[in-house]
């Protein structure tokens, strides 16, 4: 997919109601590789994913109120999921999740431009939190982003519209 037809046919949509059980699918489709490889059976990790997806509902109710929940549509078709909070100091991208049809086609890297540009325009950082072992880890470092911090479970990265200015020649 090229640059031009990822602008083309690229959008979003708010999150409504009705999408519940996309929004599940998403999830549990997104996650769950580390699991498989402890050999758990598909029963189990569905059950856990499910429980996994109600806590991360229920912790960004609370804790990003503002964020704006959208469903990820190419060709006007659903195709994943983004979640971005934009704060007066930051721009947080809280999720983003791709089903797996749509991985790997310039989706997200796409969409990571879209928030980089906008952060650019506000002069803010960019900022997410990125599980460590995820295939994301380097679509984020490709698109600029450094790591800032880390736990045993995930990757704090940031990208500032002054990093861009300073790799410049």
């Amino acid at each position: 997919m090229t640059d031009t037809d990822s602008a083309n046919s690229i959008s979003v949509r708010p999150v409504s109601p009705a999408d519940e059980e996309l929004l599940l699918n998403i999830y549990k489709s997104s996650r769950g590789d580390d699991l498989r490889g402890l050999g758990w059976d598909e029963d189990r990790i569905g059950q856990f994913l499910g429980m996994q997806y109600e806590a991360q509902h229920h912790f960004h109710e609370s804790e990003y109120q503002r964020a704006n929940d959208e469903i990820i549509l190419l060709a006007g078709e659903p195709a994943g999921r983004l979640i971005v909070e934009r704060r007066e100091f930051e721009i947080r991208c809280l999720d983003m999740a791709l089903l797996p049809e749509h991985r790997n086609n310039g989706i997200g890297a796409f969409l990571i431009r879209q928030l980089q540009e906008e952060a650019r325009r506000e002069n803010k950082p960019l900022r997410l939190q990125v599980i460590r072992f995820g295939r994301a880890v380097n679509l984020f470092e490709r698109a600029g982003f450094v790591r800032t911090s880390e736990t045993g479970t995930h990757f704090q990265m940031e990208w500032t519209p002054r990093q861009v200015a300073e790799a410049r020649p």
